[in-house]
């Protein structure tokens, strides 16, 4: 009876935390996690929890894998058992695992984010570097063992691969000397054997071993005599294959074993980083903080909300428990948030003691309780035949029996469900029971009296769940210091019932009204005027704060902002400055390299030289471009003729292409005088130059495979530019790579009309002629 954590539904908030872990035992951890009551412990697991927030919400959780929980196959470590190779797997995810967090640890060292409570946690871990790349130089993430694992079983693999292509050269050697006797030329797989189908007419025709028979006895499968010797080297080498796996697993684990007690020394840190991991991603979902807390009962909730309800639209309450105000009387009207109020309470202190965070300001107070007694709503049990006052009053009795200083006391509609009187009288007589006792205690109420009593007593104090008198609404928040009325009046005229009997019952009650209960009720109203004040008052400070808080960071902003601007023009332009140094002198390196320039590759210089500052001179160019004048293209130096204009693009026609370009790319031409005559000259140029279609070649001997389509690319993109229409490709004869690698790109190219193999004198078989489109 210690924590009523039941009640007070502290098991559906572990049941949403534990939904947050990754693994089996943590979630269970949770589900059973129980109040702690050392200050000491409470508050460093409330750190923890608060530094693992703010890790998550600025760099992210924590790589934890689902089911990383190795502990089982670590404890077979100390048998010096071999695993499997599913088991090496876990083993193997669990140090990419590991690995992972040592990554995400140093990345928050790199963005200085200091770790605080959970640097410890982090700086006992253990690195398995090696042992990981030892597992991955030996197994693949599928499990399969890897050729080069070993020298011997790379060995052997490269055997089974060869007698393997020995093995179907052979047989489809006998498909072609056995093809009248065979009623289809297939090798067919029988009792894990290679088998040719041989009509049973020629069965003895062909030696060998008949593994099976068709149905129609038409057709028998034979296993030619000639391959059983290279059957036989294949199985052998398969099963030195899986001796050699064996050993290879066994060498793993031994690995494993060697480093068993830090690997279990790690587990133990994700364990715990998972739990204090699950506790802050319930935090963040709700907004939750860490309170102070103390031994010493003061209780300050400011803002609380119930985390079960939607924190968007839950309204929060603010109040206060402590030496000179011990037992707080709520009262209201019904479904005011009387109940959910000590709901509240009650389990915002079990979650603080849990070691979570609260949806609570961050100014708020929790005293850590040794026991938190609830008695709230109607749990009466019909198969103990009690009624609602006898359940409640049973569990009051037990309270009263087991209670003790430092004891939190949550009491609803205290007295109710049976004769009001009577009902009054005993509920008095059970707070001056608890009353002896330094404890801390909510109770609610409808009864006058009990308001009178609150009144009467110095360490007892009233709030009252605010209540709209307009719309009969209940606004759901507290306010401290008053006391509420049932309004069943305001109620039942808005209902409907007669007025006639409404102020018969306003009569009746004023008559039995108390002077005193007349002064309270009058004290009531000016109390609530001066809390609205209040409110109101502490809005527009609040406002007036934040308003000089968002102009002062605004000016600091702006000023940061200016010097930043200022560092990066000066910055960009002393980097375009040192650009163009360092191109000049590559330039001159280059030519001072060379002894002759063809007339494209002086072009192609006079273009870097002058790239940056024609493109400034262009954007100040004046000359409107309209469609058919004459230009000069830039990016390609090449001329052309704008076809049409589109959004301030220009559509250039040149040689056998048509792109878009920006008028920074463009230089306006004049037109030539004899364009006929150009013409003439162009058409002559291009069908004169049969010997320089021949001469062009692209030499791709000593290329590897994946280099040669980047390489014929280059090239052909150049051909079409200069108007060429053949090629010449060297590959050579060699393996064969380069060649396929030349045929693929042929068949995949757009630009590529046809091809054939050089002739004599052009290279034969070792050169491609390519015609171009």
């Amino acid at each position: 009876m210690r924590f009523m954590t039941k009640t007070l539904e502290l098991n559906q908030i572990l049941e949403m935390v534990a939904k947050k872990a990754k693994c089996d035992t943590i979630r269970n951890d949770i589900l059973s996690m129980q109040p702690m009551t050392d200050l000491g412990s409470i508050e460093q697991a409330l750190i923890e929890t608060l530094d693992m927030t703010t890790l998550i919400l600025r760099s992210g959780s924590l790589p934890i894998l689902e089911d990383y929980d190795i502990h089982q196959l670590l404890s077979y470590a100390t048998m010096e058992r071999s695993f499997s190779i599913q088991e090496i797997l876990y083993i193997r995810l669990f140090l990419i695992m590991e690995r992972d967090i040592i990554r995400y640890i140093k990345e928050l060292d790199k963005l200085k984010i200091a770790t605080n409570a959970l640097g410890k946690y982090f700086q006992a871990m253990h690195s398995h570097h090696a042992l990981l790349s030892y597992v991955q130089s030996k197994i693949d993430e599928d499990g399969q063992i890897l050729d080069d694992a070993t020298p011997e079983l790379l060995h052997i693999r490269r055997d089974l691969l060869r007698y393997d292509k020995q093995l179907q050269d052979k047989l489809q050697k006998l498909l072609g000397e056995y093809t009248l006797y065979l009623n289809e030329s297939v090798v067919v797989l029988r009792n894990n054997r290679f088998c040719i189908p041989v009509k049973d007419t020629f069965k003895n025709k062909i030696k060998g071993i008949i593994h099976d028979v068709s149905s129609s006895h038409q057709t028998v499968y034979i296993e030619p005599e000639a391959t059983r010797q290279i059957t036989a080297q294949i199985e052998q080498l398969k099963v030195d294959e899986e001796k050699e796996i064996q050993k290879i697993v066994a060498l793993l684990s031994e690995e494993v074993h060697a480093s068993h007690e830090s690997l279990k020394d790690n587990l133990d840190l994700f364990l715990t980083l998972d739990f204090i991991s699950a506790k802050a991603q319930y935090a963040i979902e709700i907004n939750g903080t860490k309170p102070d807390i103390n031994d010493e009962g003061h209780v300050s909730l400011i803002k609380a909300k119930h985390p079960l309800l939607d924190q968007k639209t839950a309204v929060p309450i603010t109040l206060e428990l402590s030496k000179e105000l011990k037992t707080l009387l709520i009262t209201g009207p019904n479904t005011g948030g009387k109940t959910v109020a000590l709901k509240t309470v009650g389990l915002l202190t079990l979650m603080t003691q849990c070691g979570m965070l609260i949806p609570v300001s961050e100014a708020s107070k929790v005293a850590i309780f040794d026991q938190v007694f609830a008695d709230i709503g109607d749990e009466q049990s019909i198969m103990q035949s009690l009624s609602t006052f006898s359940s409640h009053l049973t569990k009051i009795i037990s309270m009263i029996e087991n209670v003790h200083d430092n004891t939190l006391v949550l009491l609803d509609e205290l007295g109710s469900g049976t004769d009001p009187n009577e009902g009054v009288s005993l509920a008095i007589a059970i707070l001056n029971a608890f009353k002896v006792y330094d404890i801390r205690m909510m109770v609610t109420t409808h009864y006058s009296e009990l308001k009178s009593y609150a009144y009467e007593e110095s360490n007892m104090g009233t709030a009252s769940v605010a209540f709209d008198k307009k719309t009969l609404k209940p606004l759901y928040y507290l306010q401290m210091g008053t006391t509420g009325s049932s309004h069943a009046f305001l109620i039942a005229r808005r209902l409907g019932l007669k007025e006639s009997v409404v102020s018969d019952a306003e009569t009746i009650y004023q008559g039995r009204q108390t002077d005193l209960a007349k002064v309270m009720e009058k004290l009531n109203d000016e109390l609530l005027y001066i809390e609205k004040q209040k409110e109101d008052l502490a809005s527009e400070i609040t406002d007036n704060r934040k308003a000089k808080l968002d102009l002062q960071m605004a000016k600091e902003k702006l000023l940061s902002e200016q010097d930043k601007i200022i560092e990066s023009i000066k910055a960009k332009e002393e980097k375009k400055w040192n650009d163009l140094k360092d191109e000049v002198r590559v330039i001159i390196s280059d030519l001072q390299n060379r002894k002759e320039l063809s007339k494209p590759e002086v072009a192609q210089l006079k273009f870097q030289l002058n790239q940056k500052a024609e493109n400034e001179r262009l954007q100040l160019f004046e000359d409107q471009l309209n469609v058919g004048d004459q230009v000069f293209i830039l990016p390609y130096q090449q001329y052309g003729r704008i076809k049409s204009i589109k959004n301030d693009q220009y559509d250039v026609v040149f040689g056998k292409f048509e792109l878009l370009f920006n008028a920074v790319d463009l230089r306006k031409e004049e037109p030539k005088k004899d364009p006929k005559k150009m013409e003439r000259k162009v058409s002559a140029n291009i069908g004169s130059t049969p010997e320089r279609q021949a001469k062009f070649e692209l030499d791709l001997r000593g290329y590897r495979f994946e280099e040669v389509r980047e390489a014929m690319d280059q090239a052909i993109d150049r051909a079409l530019l200069s108007g060429l229409s053949t090629m010449r490709i060297i590959h050579g004869f060699g393996s064969g790579a380069v060649r396929k690698a030349v045929y693929d790109y042929i068949k995949s190219s757009p630009y590529i009309k046809g091809h054939r193999y050089g002739g004599e004198g052009e290279g034969l078989n070792g050169v491609t002629i390519i015609t171009l489109k």
